[in-house]
């Protein structure tokens, strides 16, 4: 009998197979033995969109547990600027109380260290209160704090340079073993960078999580469909990689569309298109459409020469086009290059050594040579 679809595309929604990160895991654990023997260095997992920092994450507290400290998980949502350091500051601390195992100890009254007054040195003091009560109560060796989506704090960015201020205490340096590992987009987290100069000499160990080579895509398909009753062609497998590149979030959705797809447990080449453009639908409403939106009709017009090209091309290279050949039209050319700076500013499009400009993502050029 087959079994239900073992994939899980869901966002925040851990893998079923965790597959890969052999170096990464390597990385946090020698972070880990350093932060017993030595001092807390405080980690930033960097990474974009759906390329597994919360499945990461939640591995790393894994192998806490696994160790025998206490490690919580905190996923942080979205701020806006209507809202203070002090909200996200007690959001961090509830998320801590909730993650850590069930302590012997009133909740409220830790929490009561925060007042209903939002200054900036307030919230630094506040925090720093809260931290040494609930070291106290956790009696461990290490505890691991580990916040997810640290870009959604980007409205209210002091709350990154409070945190670093918090950790430099002396006190909390002396007294406690608190372990905090930040995750973030690279985008959100030049930000702090640019507003926070300290922040960035603080936080200075980071890791930046890339996509699966092919062994690793492959043997995470392979290990996620065993026992399931259904059997993907190689040829599949190898695609899944090509179009992904491996990345992580569109595996996931790729393999569980071509799952869905399955005739009598074999997936085959030829449910290859069906499985490829429902993915790329799924894509468009999680990310694709948002991202596009932020481009001109100018703009669309040198992305759909890009997508076409499948590979990159340079300033000049998009003028000729625009003056001989099929492509050739009414267009501004000499505000191409301003078009394609605005496209690169705007994360659409990246822009390699050599100058020229490039669409990395195989599934996001596909999903553009489809639309109108």
């Amino acid at each position: 009998m087959i079994k239900p679809n073992p994939f899980t595309p869901q966002s925040g929604w851990e893998p079923r197979i965790f597959g890969g990160r052999e170096d990464e895991l390597t990385l946090f654990k020698s972070n880990l033995e350093d932060a017993i023997s030595v001092k807390p260095n405080h980690l930033v997992v960097l990474g974009e969109w759906g390329i597994g920092k919360t499945s990461l994450l939640k591995q790393f507290r894994r192998t806490v547990q696994e160790n025998g400290y206490l490690g919580c998980f905190c996923s942080m949502s979205r701020f806006t600027k209507k809202d203070k350091p002090m909200d996200a500051i007690y959001l961090i601390a509830e998320e801590m109380l909730m993650g850590f195992p069930k302590l012997n100890v009133d909740q409220a009254g830790l929490l009561s260290v925060f007042s209903s007054k939002k200054s900036l040195s307030q919230a630094q003091t506040q925090f720093t209160k809260f931290l040494l009560a609930l070291w106290k109560a956790l009696d461990t060796k290490l505890a691991v704090v580990l916040l997810d989506d640290l870009q959604n704090l980007l409205p209210i960015s002091n709350t990154i340079d409070i945190l670093r201020a918090v950790l430099s205490n002396d006190q909390i340096i002396r007294d406690t073993r608190f372990l905090f590992i930040l995750s973030s987009t690279p985008g959100g987290w030049s930000n702090f960078l640019d507003k926070h100069d300290p922040v960035g000499r603080f936080f200075r160990k980071r890791l930046s999580v890339e996509n699966l080579d092919k062994d690793e895509v492959v043997n995470t398909v392979n290990e996620t469909i065993e026992d399931t009753g259904v059997e993907f062609d190689s040829s599949v497998k190898e695609n899944i990689f090509e179009y992904t590149g491996g990345h992580p979030y569109e595996v996931q959705l790729l393999s569980s569309h071509l799952y869905d797809a399955q005739i009598q447990g074999k997936v085959g080449s030829e449910l290859w298109d069906t499985a490829l453009n429902n993915t790329l639908k799924e894509l468009g409403k999680d990310y694709f459409n948002s991202l596009l939106a932020r481009a001109s009709d100018r703009e669309m017009d040198l992305l759909k020469i890009l997508a076409d090209e499948k590979r990159p091309l340079s300033i000049k290279e998009f003028r000729e086009m625009m003056i001989v050949g099929p492509r050739a039209k009414k267009f501004p050319i000499a505000n191409i290059k301003n078009f394609l700076y605005r496209l690169y500013e705007k994360g659409i499009i990246m822009r390699n050594q050599e100058g020229s400009f490039d669409i990395p993502d195989r599934m996001f050029r596909e999903f553009i040579t489809r639309i109108n």
